[in-house]
Parts: structure tokens; sequence; C-alpha cells
């Protein structure tokens, strides 16, 4: 178990629908998140990486004009976004979206409608990772 807790981690919410942004910050709320910002469209989400470092980024995969999936296979591209964890959220729950997601870098994967328990999992999981990812990146510059 990490001792990296969530009021020490920021998250981004990139997510167009505002209910299902207020129910994920509800839920990082829950589990202690001090830091949670929300964006609304990819245009918006580039801006805020573009100002502050997130630890993890929740990006709704579709959205109106570009996807999130596109966002965050564009980040995954760049290594300087190597330790931030990008959790997809999405209403898709086939197998093949969930590989595919991955394989395209991300860190995690939520299904909607979101579960309280089923999400925590999910960001508890993400944290270590988060914890593991840092840990490694110390060791080498040491």
């Amino acid at each position: 178990m990490t001792d990296l807790k969530p009021d020490r981690l920021s998250a981004l919410i990139l997510e167009d629908q505002s209910v299902m942004r207020d129910i994920i910050r509800s839920h990082l709320d829950n589990m202690g998140f001090h830091t949670v910002e929300v964006a609304a469209n990819v245009a918006e989400a580039e801006q805020m990486i573009a100002a502050k470092r997130y630890d993890i980024i929740f990006v709704d995969w579709i959205l109106p004009g570009q996807s999130g999936y596109s966002m965050m296979k564009n980040y995954r591209e760049d290594r300087a976004y190597d330790d931030i964890a990008f959790v997809m959220v999405t209403g898709q729950a086939e197998a093949h979206s969930m590989v595919e997601a991955m394989k395209a870098g991300a860190t995690s994967y939520i299904i909607k409608p979101i579960i309280g328990a089923d999400f925590q999992d999910v960001v508890n999981t993400v944290i270590e990772w988060i914890s593991t990812v840092r840990a490694r990146a110390a060791a080498k510059r040491v």
C-alpha cells in the first residue's frame, strides 16, 4: 500500500456533461481529494494542462469536437506526461474498447454509470500506479 494520499494529488475531470462532472467530483471529494478541477472540452483541458501539472486526468472518451481518447493519445506520445495517470471514463463497455484505451496509454478505465465502490477501487489502483512511477523516476535520478 502506498503512503500517497488523495489530499496530496490534483485531478482534472474532462467531461462535457455537467452531471457526470459533478458525480466524479463528488466521488473524489469523498475520497479526500482537495484539488479537483473540471473542463468541458479538449481545448479547455489543454489550456489547463499547459498551466498546471495534474496527477490524474479523468477523460471522457466521446466529446464534442476532438475526442478525449485522441487527446489522451496525443499526450501519451509526449514523454513529459509519462507520470500523469489518464483514466478513460466512458459508456463504452465493450472489451475491445477497453483494450484500445489501454493500448493508447490509459492508466485505467471507468465505465458509466459510475458506481462509488468501483470508482474508488479504480482510483486507489491509479494512486498505486502513480506511486510506483514516481518511485522509479526517483530511483533513476539517484
